[in-house]
């Protein structure tokens, strides 16, 4: 299984950022991708009706931001527009950064539903790749 990080780009352009490698870092409001730390994994853009694969990633070092200075100087790095839905709001705490490394562009495609955990990340299990016949033809 594959894990399949959702990056929702409907009020910023988060996944061309990303793409362009300017967004370096992955933000989340709690440690949603601790576990998949050192993992590749496929970064989707969320569309409606699911996950559409643009990239594959490495996730490393998840930590917390506990202040709105610490988080403002790093918005060069996360690229949340201020005052953006995902900016520190005034009850935030605590956010999360990971930073995305060992980026690689995919040929886009729908990803098939997985195990989810949240709607944050899911599993995907892709299908398995076809068999060469004798004559050097795929199946």
């Amino acid at each position: 299984m594959i894990p399949v990080v959702g990056i929702n780009s409907s009020s910023a352009p988060f996944m061309r950022d990303i793409g362009l490698l300017l967004k370096r870092l992955e933000t989340r409001n709690k440690d949603m991708l601790g576990s998949l730390v050192g993992q590749r994994v496929i970064l989707a853009e969320t569309k409606q009706g699911g996950y559409i694969a643009m990239y594959t990633a490495v996730i490393r070092s998840g930590r917390e931001i506990r202040s709105s200075e610490e988080w403002d100087s790093l918005r060069t790095l996360h690229c949340v527009p201020s005052g953006n839905k995902y900016d520190w709001q005034p009850g935030t705490r605590v956010k999360w950064v990971y930073e995305i490394t060992d980026l690689r562009r995919l040929r886009p495609f729908r990803v098939p539903d997985g195990v989810r955990h949240g709607r944050v990340w899911m599993e995907y299990n892709p299908p398995r790749t076809s068999k060469k016949t004798k004559g050097g033809c795929l199946k």
